[in-house]
């Protein structure tokens, strides 16, 4: 069996290896390919239009005042406002067909016959794809018509912005002229719609040597003769027959290999019985983590439902709430408070499983609880409150320090993520004080295996945030993407869904139901499967960002793959409910298995279905930033990390508190919430954004995604009125979760007494137990 192992996890190191070599090289040559940042951008006749230093700060403007959490540039950020980059191309062309209206005959653009109006279009069509950046002089030149173009552009947003600022769910006359850090002296819309041009022109001109632009001509627009490309066709088909022959191979090596956890629960097999356990300080502490997870969860609902509202109408029921809480905070606070919930849950049930794997209580550790707890308070209520300031106008200096990052998923400044980061090692050093000694113990090498798959789970949680240092405001759009997709793919998709798979078969280790032996082989291809695939799975985020085709067959590819192991988490949850089930009038933990169930479904609809119906290139092409991503966002997020944190909280909250809290209408409460939370977010997902999503992509197909993104598409009647119908099923989402948070409130003042000693005795005993175990153990 030990020979199994080694070769189980030098299979795991390779993979690793491998895969992460190919994303690191494929980064590089992002970072060589990127599209140029002009030092200046000139007239034919020499004069400079905008210099670097303006781009710059047109960028850190679009930063500053959280544009991202409101539209999107390159198809990445929120989707209430427009997508900028196709807009501003859109907006560029009209400013070209009027100069050459004029130029040309005389005449406005629209008093054109069709035929003069196409004649110009085409003209326009190939101007533009004409690359006109000097590499050398570092310089990129606008013909006349280029430039009449960009001049259209800045009358468009000074009106947007300025004389016109009416835009749903943001406050009027929004950005000022300060100038703060990484900024320049000037008008600031003039310069965000530098920033703006600049995208367009880097999606609609050729690269060099090529037939594409930097964006693989991404946004679709054929005006701009942006059409998708043949490779993203053909990545396509091929992604599809790698997932069917992914499937076939995975099913067949887990069934020849007997890669899944064997049963071994029954009636009469002793248990730790969570009612005679006797706890810790340490774990009667992390009740309080429980507790501030429902507060914070219940928070990012809320201001998800106030984001929705925004959709339909500018004000709150006619209060205007978009002066105080702008759709651009409640988004950027919506996102950074299911991270912070969801890492807060890890961070507890680490905290509880330490003296469980020491077998007993570290000296201090429960002021080290403390600390942590208090430290993470700090963190999300600063970086917060430092948002909301930065919003207000208030904080201008230091924005990006103490206020906000400007990028989605990566709001806080930099400040609090460095903060984050050392909260986290605390953690990290909290762990190493019990598992460090549990992974030298020669005694159980199986249970010492499992612990060291967790704790080296548990270091990757803080070392892959630390991808975040590496961002700053005046990075480039390319290079900071990368880099960011780190964190909302690779660390929130990738390690926390491995340190969840590694903690699960801890817990059913833990609970008796099955065999030590047979779920570490389980874990390990798992592991295999899901790092293996995901991590270059990334590579669907770059396909648009401004890198070459290389990602389109590299994303494609292993983003299908990425879909063979959350597929076979439907025989997982299935196993789930059959558990709970068989063990309905007996088994402790049954409310645990409930949300473990509705994990494994998500898992299958949110993140794999879902995910797989818009990654692949030719349908991403059009739907990239549409409600269809929201849906994916929505089912993998809420659906999968919400319910499988819920099934730890619940975990832990059972044993940490007395027999008598955990009454029959107690768990009733329970199995509500559970239908509550799963109904709601459904309704969500297929009754609201799928269906809208659906819309949206149709009229991206038909008149441009320009125009898909406009404001005006989600006041169209039909849309509205799908809109204002999420409204029972955001009711019934919030019913779910304050029954919750009613759980873990109540659960705070009915905790076991500490009891380090009798804990230590017993965490021994049941060691013992599981040790003799493992003598008699056989998998077959």
């Amino acid at each position: 069996m030990q020979d199994q192992y080694r070769r189980l996890s030098r299979t795991l190191i390779v993979t690793l290896v491998v895969v992460f070599s190919i994303l690191i090289a494929g980064g590089l040559l992002i970072f060589k390919n990127e599209a140029p940042r002009p030092a200046k951008i000139v007239t034919e006749a020499g004069t400079t239009l905008v210099s670097k230093q303006q781009l710059i700060s047109g960028q850190a403007t679009y930063e500053k005042y959280q544009l991202a959490d409101y539209g999107t540039y390159l198809g990445n950020g929120a989707y209430l406002g427009p997508d900028y980059t196709a807009q501003a191309l859109h907006v560029y062309l009209q400013g070209m067909y009027r100069y050459y209206a004029k130029t040309l005959y005389g005449k406005s653009f629209n008093k054109l016959t069709t035929l003069q109006q196409e004649g110009i279009k085409g003209k326009v069509k190939e101007e533009i794809r004409v690359n006109r950046y000097n590499a050398k002089d570092k310089e990129l030149t606008l013909t006349k018509a280029q430039t009449a173009g960009y001049q259209y552009l800045l009358k468009y947003y000074r009106k947007a912005f300025i004389n016109n600022p009416k835009q749903v769910g943001l406050p009027d006359n929004m950005i000022k002229n300060r100038t703060n850090e990484y900024m320049v002296k000037g008008n600031k819309v003039d310069q965000l719609t530098a920033f703006f041009f600049w995208g367009a022109w880097l999606s609609s001109t050729n690269r060099p040597g090529r037939s594409y632009s930097y964006t693989n001509n991404w946004p679709y627009d054929l005006e701009a003769g942006n059409v998708m490309t043949p490779k993203a066709m053909t990545w396509t088909g091929i992604s599809v027959a790698l997932l069917v022959m992914g499937v076939a191979i995975a099913i067949w090596v887990q069934k020849k290999y007997n890669f899944e956890s064997k049963a071994q629960y029954q009636k009469d097999v002793p248990i730790i019985e969570p009612d005679t356990l006797p706890i810790t300080t340490s774990q009667r502490k992390t009740a309080k983590y429980f507790a501030l997870v429902m507060v914070l969860f219940l928070v990012q609902i809320l201001l998800g439902e106030l984001m929705a509202h925004y959709y339909v109408e500018n004000t709150f029921f006619g209060i205007a709430l978009q002066n105080i809480w702008p759709f651009n905070l409640a988004h950027s606070w919506h996102l950074q408070l299911v991270i912070f919930w969801v890492a807060t849950t890890w961070l507890g049930a680490g905290i509880y499983i330490v003296p469980r794997v020491l077998r007993r209580e570290p000296v201090r550790q429960g002021i080290l609880v403390d600390v942590l707890f208090w430290a993470l308070i700090f963190v999300v209520g600063g970086s917060m409150l430092g948002e909301w300031l930065t919003d207000l106008g208030v904080l201008n200096k230091n924005w990006w320090l103490f206020g906000n990052g400007g990028w989605e998923y990566l709001e806080l400044g930099k400040f609090w993520q460095y903060l984050l980061i050392a909260a986290m090692v605390l953690w990290i050093v909290m762990l190493m004080r019990g598992f460090v000694p549990a992974m030298r113990r020669k005694d159980n090498q199986p249970r010492t295996r499992l612990v060291t798959m967790l704790f080296l789970g548990a270091i990757a949680v803080p070392a892959f945030y630390c991808a975040s240092i590496f961002i700053m405001p005046d990075s480039h759009v390319t290079f900071a993407d990368y880099w960011r997709w780190w964190i909302v793919h690779l660390w929130v998709e990738g390690i926390f869904e491995a340190f969840a798979v590694i903690l699960t078969g801890w817990l059913l280790v833990d609970m008796k139901l099955t065999t030590i032996k047979s779920t570490i082989r389980a874990l390990y291809f798992q592991l295999i499967l899901l790092l293996g695939s995901g991590v270059v799975g990334t590579g669907h985020h770059y396909f648009w960002m401004g890198d070459h085709s290389l990602w389109l067959a590299l994303g494609a590819s292993f983003s299908a793959l990425e879909i063979v192991p959350l597929s076979l988490l439907v025989w997982e949850a299935y196993t789930h409910y059959r558990v709970y089930q068989d063990t309905y009038h007996n088994f402790p933990y049954k409310t645990t298995f409930i949300f473990l169930m509705w994990t494994g479904i998500w898992n299958t609809l949110g993140a794999g279905a879902l995910g797989f119906l818009i990654n692949a290139p030719a349908i991403n092409y059009f739907e990239h930033g549409t409600q269809w991503t929201a849906a994916h966002a929505h089912g993998s997020m809420a659906g999968v990390y919400g319910m499988f944190s819920i099934a730890i909280i619940l975990y832990v909250l059972r044993n940490v508190t007395v027999k008598e809290f955990w009454t029959a209408k107690m768990e009733k409460a329970i199995r509500w919430s559970a239908w509550l939370l799963n109904i709601g977010l459904a309704g969500m997902v297929f009754a609201t954004l799928m269906p809208v999503g659906q819309l949206q992509l149709a009229d991206a197909l038909k008149y441009g995604y320009w125009y898909a993104r406009q404001m005006s598409f989600y006041h169209e009647k039909l849309i509205s009125l799908i809109l204002w119908g999420r409204m029972p099923w955001d009711l019934i989402f919030t019913a779910g979760v304050i029954i919750l948070l009613v759980v873990c409130w109540k659960a705070l003042f009915h905790l076991k007494k500490a009891d380090n000693q009798a804990a230590a005795a017993e965490y021994e005993r049941f060691a013992a137990a599981e040790t003799k175990s493992q003598v008699n153990e056989i998998d077959e």
